[in-house]
């Protein structure tokens, strides 16, 4: 097995070269094509994928340590390699070893998977407005997804779409097939570099092989709801380590400080210290209960998992949203300057707790400790509620 030594020594140097022009990329709005580019030839899309098919073989807890580095680098580029993230544990868990193997081979090559799943006119995950039906040996995919973070980087996109009243499916679509259409219109003031734009699909043909058709509200028992919902925690971990970093740096390089003319420079006063203390503190609890849901999934995968993550989710978002607004108390005005753009932090903060609202999240929780209920029965009753609405 790889160990994190030898991970950090080949992605470390990848990582500090994303930090080097993330402030540059932040203020041009450049999308993060090259250094998407550097990560790939480094192997970081096959961290996960076992030693014998050409990957690293890391542990969940090893690779999410070097995603929570990555996000302290930029925190766009976890987020944009989301959906391989999921992809990848996907076929890591699929039932059929003829599609685990295809699969696994072609990460390992290189590829990338994006997605696009989410509609904004979709009622309901089982009511897709976009639709693939049957055409001779293969499909045809026809829709339009909204927020397809990192699909304008990739090789393949992930979707779903309706096949008929009771079924949907998941759809691997090559990104430069005839009918795909790629728009960068994600306006988010936040995470901005991470391509979550529209995907329109016009009577796309897919292969056979690519569609995996299932029965909606049907129980399906996966990892991926945790899964998903650590990468956006792993992603505040490492905004929280980026900006007490910044602020650290900012402080150093100050000498001027009205508030306590005893203390001419700020790094030496009291007051000042005692915040980026508090802040250090913030960010290293949320690092911690972060990778503490990791190996609960890592341990004990199922209903134990998700609620885990879904308690860490309310707790790492509280504590980084927290620190990202209290670090401007060491500046004054100063602290606001576009030169700095300490904003970014917690507008990337804000951004990535808006996905998988926190408020849904603690309900399940509650509901799973009082009740019983287990965390991943939504799916079922979401059904049943679309069923009861027809």
């Amino acid at each position: 097995m790889t160990t994190d030594a030898q991970l950090d020594a080949r992605f470390g140097p990848v990582f500090a070269r994303i930090a080097a022009g993330a402030l540059e990329r932040e203020a041009q709005r450049r999308l993060p094509f090259e250094e998407v580019k550097w990560l790939r030839e480094a192997g970081f899309g096959r961290i996960r994928v076992p030693v014998e098919h050409g990957g690293f073989g890391a542990t969940l807890p090893q690779f999410f340590r070097q995603l929570i580095a990555l996000a302290r680098a930029d925190s766009n580029l976890p987020q944009l390699w989301r959906g391989h993230i999921g992809f990848v544990e996907s076929r890591l868990g699929h039932s059929d070893p003829g599609v685990r193997e295809r699969w696994l081979r072609r990460i390992a090559e290189g590829i990338i998977v994006g997605n696009a799943q989410s509609e904004e006119t979709s009622p309901s995950f089982w009511r897709n407005a976009t639709t693939v039906r049957r055409v001779g040996d293969g499909w045809r995919l026809d829709g339009r997804k909204s927020y397809s973070t990192g699909s304008i980087f990739a090789d393949w996109i992930l979707t779903t779409a309706t096949v008929d009243a009771e079924h949907s499916a998941t759809v691997l679509v090559p990104a430069a097939a005839p009918g795909v259409q790629l728009i960068d219109d994600w306006d988010g003031f936040g995470q901005r570099l991470t391509g979550s734009g529209t995907t329109v699909f016009e009577d796309v043909p897919i292969a056979g092989e690519d569609v995996e058709p299932y029965e909606n509200g049907a129980a399906r028992p996966s990892t991926l709801v945790a899964i998903y919902q650590l990468v956006h925690l792993a992603t505040l971990a490492g905004i929280a380590q980026a900006a007490v970093a910044d602020t650290v740096a900012f402080v150093s390089q100050r000498t001027r400080n009205l508030a306590n003319p005893a203390q001419p420079r700020p790094r030496f006063d009291p007051q000042v210290q005692q915040v980026v203390g508090r802040l250090q503190s913030k960010a290293f609890a949320a690092t911690a209960t972060a990778l503490a849901a990791v190996d609960v999934l890592e341990q004990e995968p199922g209903d134990a998992a998700d609620a885990a993550v879904f308690a860490a989710q309310t707790a790492v978002i509280e504590l980084v949203l927290g620190l990202t607004s209290e670090l401007f108390e060491v500046g004054g005005a100063s602290a606001v300057t576009e030169r700095f753009r300490l904003d970014r932090h917690w507008r990337n903060a804000r951004t990535l707790a808006s996905h998988n609202p926190a408020i849904v999240r603690q309900t399940i929780v509650g509901d799973h400790l009082l009740n019983g209920t287990s965390p991943t029965s939504w799916a079922r009753r979401t059904w049943e509620a679309v069923q009861e609405g027809r």
